[in-house]
């Protein structure tokens, strides 16, 4: 039985097939933004190639941190261009199957924003995980915030190898992945427009940092070898207090906190606040707000809260 990966990654999270090479491949930057905004939307809804998946010029601006004046035209050109993309996979046979991503594409004016229609093999790669399909993972946000050409292409291929710490990748392949322009053939103009900025803005923007050696034969760089170093994150420990006093804001004792705390980590409303590596250290950061309010922003505080109260059976 294959994971429940919409119960584990809702639709704030990018999840796609290993055997998915070529994701991005000659994509803009914001044609692979409106493909990180809508495949999670695909994966975790019911729809099929008939059913549209919406994604609106305000969202486009909000999700993505662009101008909304210009957010309209942006999504327009990002929306025919992306129904132009194809990407490749190798069969258990060994053929190499090419298709499109979408099958119709619908910009609606009057609403400001694009319907896009995956095929239904799109979207069956895109819900089918288990053994014989390993998948790679990352946080939605984590992404769109990336803004060089290319970070989100090694921020994919990183990810994909975090793991095993490091991936090498030749020349051809690297070009092939990423559609690169021949321009790019001469490898200092290649590593200074392509390579080093990228892996600088995702070393500093991520959860992850990323640095690369040359892969040489005799003098000449033949390929890249990429280290995937996860950063460290900081350690939280639950303020110290009498275990015997009850929390001012809503009442709540330690057992209260220990128990709902893990409940409300667990929450797909509430994923979204969560850049820790599993469910009990979410969990431990929401017991500390739980005890102190103050610790954070009122809207965080107050989302928290909410959700105990409507999805949980406390009461005060």
């Amino acid at each position: 039985m294959g994971l429940d990966i919409k119960k584990h990654y809702p639709k704030d999270w990018v999840v796609l097939q290993n055997r998915v090479a070529e994701c991005f491949r000659g994509m803009s930057l914001d044609e692979k933004r409106l493909f990180i905004m809508a495949t999670p939307l695909a994966r975790t809804t019911q729809v099929s190639s008939n059913d549209p998946i919406f994604i609106s010029s305000s969202e486009f601006s909000h999700e993505c941190g662009i101008d909304i004046s210009t957010a309209y035209t942006s999504l327009e050109t990002a929306s025919d261009r992306l129904f132009t993309r194809f990407f490749g996979y190798t069969a258990e046979n060994g053929d190499r199957i090419k298709m499109r991503w979408l099958n119709k594409v619908i910009y609606k004016v009057g609403q400001g924003g694009t319907e896009l229609y995956f095929t239904d093999e799109v979207l069956l790669l895109l819900r089918e995980f288990d053994a014989l399909n390993p998948y790679t993972k990352y946080k939605k946000e984590v992404v769109l915030r990336l803004k060089k050409d290319y970070s989100l292409d090694f921020y994919h291929l990183a990810k994909k190898h975090q793991t095993m710490g490091s991936f090498q990748i030749s020349l051809d392949e690297l070009f092939e992945q990423l559609g690169l322009p021949e321009s790019y053939r001469r490898i200092g103009n290649l590593k200074d427009r392509v390579i080093k900025p990228s892996l600088e803005e995702i070393t500093e923007n991520t959860d992850i940092n990323l640095t690369y050696e040359n892969i040489k034969s005799g003098r000449s760089v033949i390929g890249f070898k990429f280290i995937v170093k996860e950063k460290p994150k900081p350690k939280l420990t639950a303020p110290t207090r009498d275990t015997k006093t009850i929390d001012m804001f809503c009442n709540l004792s330690d057992a209260q906190i220990n128990k709902y705390s893990t409940i409300l980590s667990q929450l797909s409303e509430l994923s979204d606040l969560s850049n820790f590596p599993d469910y009990p250290t979410f969990a431990l950061w929401i017991g500390g707000i739980l005890r102190d309010p103050k610790s954070v922003r009122e809207e965080t505080a107050k989302r928290i809260f909410k959700a105990l109260h409507s999805k949980t059976d406390f009461k005060p």
